[in-house]
């Protein structure tokens, strides 16, 4: 008995563009080839532009604010983001390192410890208000709080601005044994924990927006506002969700 043989594309029909790229399945071509008027074209070549914004407004995102602001061999880091900078043999200054200090969304207030306080390894001692939550900062030692940034309470963004520099957080009297247990990373350990973690900050993010991309893009035909930061884009409680799972 002959077995007769269809063809997958039936005679005089035109395969999709899409389908001889391998993009979709089975699209057969109702236009003739004229792509500007297709629905289907614009609305896949809407898709594919859509997924190279978010590639896009994830580095635009975190450049600008990483510009300028690297770690320095003189410093100490620990795990948890935070890097130490030794003022003498009995004190140190603290604050947070560049990749963490620019995904916070602007913080709106920052809470420091007091003068005279004492504070624990890994207790939190201070608190990053942003519109998102509220970022609990732990100290990297043990300390007497020595001095606090007073200028952050009415400049809080020089926290994620200049993290290295104004943007410091408290100072400590240390003793010396506690600063040599407390296992703090050189320069280049802690860049490559930080660059993993970032990294890790980023994938969350960017799944985020491709699974939200409709609800969460930008607006303006239909009367909404321009969405300018990745914050803007997810929401601030689920983008500072993100930060807390990859940060805290």
């Amino acid at each position: 008995m002959d077995q007769k043989k269809y063809p997958i594309v039936p005679p005089n029909e035109l395969r999709c563009v899409w389908m001889t790229a391998g993009i979709l399945s089975y699209q057969l071509c109702n236009h003739r080839f004229d792509c500007e008027d297709c629905p289907l074209d614009s609305a896949m070549r809407m898709h594919f532009s859509q997924q190279a914004s978010v590639a896009k407004t994830l580095r635009q995102a975190y450049s600008s604010r990483l510009e300028g602001q690297k770690l320095r061999p003189e410093f100490l880091y620990s795990l948890k983001h935070y890097w130490i900078k030794r003022q003498d043999r009995s004190s140190v200054r603290i604050g947070i390192e560049p990749k963490l200090a620019s995904i916070l969304v602007s913080p709106r207030a920052i809470v420091l410890p007091s003068v005279g306080e004492q504070v624990q390894k890994d207790k939190v001692c201070a608190w990053v208000v942003t519109e998102g939550g509220t970022l609990q900062i732990t100290s990297p030692l043990d300390g007497e709080v020595w001095d606090a940034n007073a200028p952050l309470a009415d400049r809080p963004h020089d926290l994620c601005d200049y993290p290295m520099d104004r943007g410091w957080l408290f100072e400590l009297m240390i003793k010396e044994e506690d600063l040599e247990q407390a296992q703090l990373l050189c320069m280049a350990e802690a860049e490559k924990i930080y660059t993993e973690d970032d990294a890790k900050f980023q994938l969350l993010v960017k799944a985020e927006l491709e699974k939200n991309y409709e609800e969460t893009g930008n607006t303006l035909p239909d009367g909404g506002q321009f969405l300018q930061s990745v914050a803007d884009m997810l929401g601030v409680e689920k983008y500072f969700r993100l930060v807390r799972e990859v940060f805290m």
